[in-house]
């Protein structure tokens, strides 16, 4: 009779821990779900409003913007490829020109491939220093 008492509690303990590890799983499974709904309504801007809302052109960097959107035309240091050269462009246009220039097109060149006004001022301001 001890050893059926014996077994009786190994059973009870079996089942009171797998009670704790369902109730423990099931605690962080919740704690997940609510982590992903948040992220889907609620998802990380990574920065943009700063860009945006600021208006400097301090943290956006002009030239790798110009190497990932124009250089496929300008070339990599400016020297023109299948457009102009614009090794040379600060000396004959402003940088609201420029800026002009990238926002509405001009000749060949198609308006609208930058989007985002903060990017177009910063390559503008960055193309107008090379005279």
């Amino acid at each position: 009779m001890a050893g059926s008492n014996k077994k009786d509690m190994n059973q009870n303990d079996v089942i009171d821990s797998a009670k704790a590890f369902f109730t423990s799983f099931g605690i962080l499974f919740l704690v997940f779900l609510i982590a992903l709904v948040g992220s889907i309504f609620f998802p990380p801007t990574h920065g943009e409003e700063a860009q945006e809302g600021g208006g400097g052109t301090a943290t956006i960097d002009a030239a790798a913007i110009f190497a990932q959107n124009c250089a496929s035309c300008h070339g990599q240091n400016l020297e023109g490829i299948a457009a102009p050269a614009l090794n040379t462009v600060g000396a004959h246009y402003t940088a609201d020109e420029i800026a002009d220039i990238i926002k509405n097109g001009k000749g060949s060149m198609p308006p609208g491939l930058l989007k985002k006004q903060p990017e177009i001022q910063a390559v503008a301001q960055w193309l107008s220093e090379h005279k």
